[in-house]
């Protein structure tokens, strides 16, 4: 291989390490953007859990007996 043929070898692998040094940056932000949408996500649904058992026993508490129909 002269030396004309090793530069662009060179080149050619410099190139592909940037594109992956990008892709690799991309995939971190998604990563990043994922959890924070899932720490999210749990949250809303903690809420709406607290939210629905005091609803649950709001009605249990109006109900004859204290008890759930059935």
């Amino acid at each position: 291989m002269n030396n004309e043929h090793m530069q662009a070898a060179i080149k050619e692998l410099q190139d592909a390490m940037v594109v992956m040094a990008h892709l690799e940056k991309q995939q971190s932000e998604h990563i990043r953007d994922l959890r924070q949408f899932q720490h999210r996500t749990e949250q809303n649904l903690a809420e709406i859990t607290d939210k629905l058992n005091g609803l649950i026993g709001y009605v249990a508490g109006q109900r004859p007996g204290g008890g759930i129909q059935q």
